[in-house]
């Protein structure tokens, strides 16, 4: 392996080659990441509002072609939430058997301060390698993805009735 250039037996092969054959594998593969809120709908203000994606699992591929060796692709998963709220990784899908007031820690998501839209961006960041037939690693360019989802968070009031 050289700078930008794999060698195997005596065949130059372009880096770029290798990562874009990777990278065409990889995507059919891998599924489009979708954002999953609860509750569904609007949510509202002062109350934790759940996200969640499917996780994927990491991607180990076997190449012969340009030239032999194996990639591996691991997802991470990253949040924001609007109004400065971050998170990391896939988070849980809700389920009512776990609530989230009893389960301080178990589900990802946020608690507004202000009602309106607010904009999520989920970003699937996939971190790839490719192994020249078991010989060395070579991180490359990594492959991102994103799904969106604008929740809309309002205000409550209580009512009175008789």
């Amino acid at each position: 392996m050289m700078r930008n250039v794999c060698i195997y037996p005596s065949v130059r092969v372009p880096l770029a080659a290798v990562e874009a054959t990777v990278r065409e594998e990889i995507q059919k593969r891998i599924p489009q990441p979708s954002v999953t809120s609860a509750p569904p709908g609007q949510s509202v203000v002062n109350f934790f509002t759940i996200f969640s994606t499917q996780p994927s699992p990491e991607q180990a591929i076997t190449f012969t072609n340009p030239v032999p060796g194996e990639v591996r692709a691991v997802p991470e998963y990253s949040w924001d939430f609007g109004d400065g709220i971050k998170g990391m990784g896939p988070g849980t899908a809700f389920n009512p058997a776990v609530l989230p007031s009893r389960n301080p820690g178990y589900y990802l998501g946020a608690t507004y301060a202000k009602p309106g839209t607010k904009h999520v961006t989920l970003t699937v960041t996939w971190r790839v390698t490719f192994r020249l037939e078991g010989v060395i690693d070579v991180p490359l360019a990594p492959i991102v993805m994103t799904a969106t989802e604008d929740k809309p968070i309002a205000t409550a009031r209580a009512v009175l009735v008789r």
